[in-house]
């Protein structure tokens, strides 16, 4: 598990494989299965060892519309930190238990706030599957690079396109990440609180 997790810190855009881990310790890619029955038992303890903390970063005191947000800054976070384990989260026709765990976590703030039902599953899903989807984008193509594209492929574009792209990239430039995903986690809580007033 160290060694997964040393190879995560050290090349964190490197596929996690038996093999790369098995080097990491000295050992036959097939001495790792005397400590984990499958593959997927040992990257579902990788992503646990990164998802883990998600619950600690949730202030139990906290009102709901907060948890929300914390409990999306902490995923997004985890996952930027651990690019690599954004594909263990859903593999091979599975979803990882350790990614089921901190999804649990959102969906009791959902249910302190209120939602229940076809409510608190849409709820859920919409918001598990925004976070992740944005950390994964952010993953592979970091905003200011993704500035930077826009602005090398402008004068390929066609005219009417370009000077719309191009009146946007000043104000784009402005922006990250963290302020982009702030944005969102509050609409995200505006949307939420309709939904709960509705109710």
């Amino acid at each position: 598990m160290r060694a997964a997790l040393a190879l995560l810190e050290r090349d964190p855009r490197a596929p996690l494989t038996v093999a790369r881990i098995a080097a990491e310790v000295d050992a036959a890619p097939a001495a790792l299965y005397r400590h984990f029955v499958h593959v997927d038992e040992l990257l579902d303890a990788v992503l646990a060892a990164v998802l883990g903390a998600v619950a600690l970063d949730v202030r139990p005191q906290a009102s709901w519309p907060t948890q929300v947000r914390e409990w999306m800054t902490a995923v997004r976070d985890h996952l930027l930190r651990h690019p690599a384990v954004l594909p263990l989260i859903g593999r091979h026709g599975r979803t990882s238990p350790a990614w089921l765990d901190a999804v649990s976590t959102l969906i009791a703030i959902l249910e302190r706030a209120g939602l229940t039902g076809a409510g608190l599953a849409r709820a859920h899903l919409w918001i598990a599957e925004t976070t992740v989807g944005i950390a994964m984008l952010e993953a592979s193509l970091p905003l200011p690079e993704q500035i930077a594209n826009a602005r090398a492929s402008i004068a390929q574009m066609s005219p009417h396109g370009r000077e719309r792209i191009a009146a946007l990239v000043p104000h784009l430039a402005r922006l990250d990440g963290d302020a982009l995903f702030a944005f969102v986690a509050d609409r995200t809580i505006d949307a939420l609180a309709a939904m709960v007033e509705a109710r």
